[in-house]
């Protein structure tokens, strides 16, 4: 298996990790600064799409908040 295997590729790209090339990408996708983007990360936890929406409209349900 290679790094290039698209059936292999998919779900990583629903996560979102703390590495710096990643913050520095939803730092520019959404003009946030590292230290909002690291806290939509902790957060919403690690999924995508939900960091986005935190970013971009506000908080949704958190798992910190238990809502």
């Amino acid at each position: 298996m290679t790094a290039d295997d698209l059936e292999k590729r998919g779900r990583d790209s629903e996560f979102v990790s703390t590495q710096e090339h990643e913050i520095a990408y939803l730092m520019k996708a959404t003009n946030k600064a590292r230290e909002e983007v690291l806290t939509a990360i902790r957060e919403v936890g690690p999924f995508r799409q939900m960091v986005m929406g935190y970013l971009s409209k506000g908080p949704f349900v958190t798992r910190s908040s238990g809502k």
